[in-house]
């Protein structure tokens, strides 16, 4: 009894997704599904911070401090910006 519950529970969970997969799509050819919006930062602020850190005048860590960006964000931006 728990088997075919567990069953049915795991279809309409894939239903559910797939639904919300097909909506997403639908949104984003008509334009209204853009996404998270990026949040802003001062590129020439970053440049001079990580020319410091590559000249091991500074940590990684004091770096991001300074920038106030989490570790993620902050390695995002360095690959993005090549440095």
């Amino acid at each position: 009894m728990l088997t075919i519950f567990a069953a049915l529970a795991e279809l309409e969970r894939e239903t559910i997704l797939q639904r919300q997969r097909e909506g997403i799509a639908i949104a984003k050819q008509q334009g209204k599904y853009k996404g998270r919006k990026p949040i802003p930062y001062d590129e020439a602020k970053v440049r001079a911070e990580c020319t410091k850190w590559r000249n091991g005048e500074q940590t990684a860590v004091a770096t991001m401090k300074k920038l106030d960006m989490t570790k993620n964000r902050f390695y995002k931006i360095v690959k993005d910006l090549g440095l």
